[in-house]
């Protein structure tokens, strides 16, 4: 018997073309799923309705005027808070979606590279993976072990019991909390003014509200379902994983795949982010570009001409590469990323 399952996310038309890479790889690497797509918006322009639509029947749901009335209220007494905020705060909307045995958020900066058909399987009511602070709970432990100095760790959403916390970017809910109860009591935060003027401030808001919320309520898994490049090293180092053991890639942060950044920049800014961006433009190209004659050409002509003046060169610097650690053992103040 087919279970009733469901994926959803939210966007709006500068996250759009990220939304439809996320829908064609999620597809690509799940052609078991017989379930509902869903996508809450705010607004979105009727091509970008077709463009996401084309790869199969989604369902589109506006964010419910409580929530509208919520964040209203909310600008009004801390206008300072982040522009995108009614954006941010859709995600609580999965909450009032009902009839699912299991719900799988994922956010739409993000692409799948594998089957997760385990994740809407699995038993628990609430699967996510660790944020940065939870990731920097845990490098402590292993900072013990070593001469490096501890990482300063603010109190997670400011609040001082939070350790165990999560990214909002993959989350798999079950039926349990997909309730009139649940929805309700998430949204009640945020007219908690509290809560906004220290975390809240700094950018925090579904991320916060939801970790707060379901404290001790999260299962939490690995990396490898919410793989950041942000935290790659965390995730690397802590999770023991790599990039070909992501599930699903989350952009969290500022850089967005869909942006035509120069690779120099990104060398200088963001090395290893060079590698995630590459992967996802392929999805993209796969996805929007396939049968298009004269980008073929493009890119075949681009490919003739490195063969036959640079692919046959060898690279001037090489060094092979070692497992020894040379760094200095100076400690390096770490930024608190997540």
């Amino acid at each position: 018997m087919k279970k009733a399952y469901c994926l959803a996310t939210v966007t709006c038309d500068n996250f759009a073309l990220g939304t439809e890479v996320l829908i064609y790889s999620f597809l690509k690497y799940n052609p078991w799923f017989e379930g509902d797509i869903v996508i809450f918006i705010d607004h979105l322009s009727s091509a970008n309705k077709a463009r996401l639509s084309a790869h199969y029947p989604v369902k589109f749901i506006k964010r419910s005027e409580q929530i509208e009335n919520a964040t209203d209220r909310l600008r009004t007494h801390l206008p300072t808070l982040r522009a995108d905020l009614h954006l941010r705060l859709l995600s609580l909307e999965i909450l009032r979606l009902r009839g699912y045995e299991k719900l799988v958020f994922l956010d739409s900066d993000g692409m799948c590279c594998n089957n997760i058909k385990e994740v809407f399987d699995s038993p628990y009511d609430f699967l996510a993976a660790r944020d940065g602070f939870a990731y920097e709970h845990r490098a402590n432990e292993l900072l013990k072990k070593t001469p490096f100095d501890a990482l300063t760790i603010p109190q997670s959403y400011g609040q001082n019991n939070l350790i165990h916390t999560f990214n909002s970017g993959f989350m798999a809910i079950s039926s349990t909390y997909l309730t009139d109860e649940h929805y309700q009591g998430v949204v009640s935060l945020i007219d908690d003014l509290s809560l906004w003027k220290d975390f809240g401030s700094k950018g925090f808001t579904d991320q916060m509200l939801l970790n707060i919320y379901f404290q001790n309520k999260v299962t939490l898994v690995d990396g490898r379902y919410n793989f950041m490049p942000f935290i790659e090293q965390y995730i690397h180092q802590l999770d023991k994983l790599t990039l070909l053991d992501a599930k699903f890639i989350h952009f969290a942060g500022v850089i967005k795949p869909w942006f035509n950044y120069d690779d120099s920049e990104i060398l200088e800014l963001a090395p290893h982010y060079l590698k995630y961006l590459h992967l996802w433009r392929d999805v993209w190209t796969e996805c929007t570009l396939g049968s298009d004659d004269q980008f073929a050409a493009w890119k075949i002509t681009q490919q003739y001409d490195w063969t036959e003046h640079s692919g046959a060169k060898q690279p001037l610097t090489m060094q092979a590469l070692s497992c020894e650690y040379e760094a200095p053992l100076s400690p390096v103040k770490v930024v608190n990323q997540i």
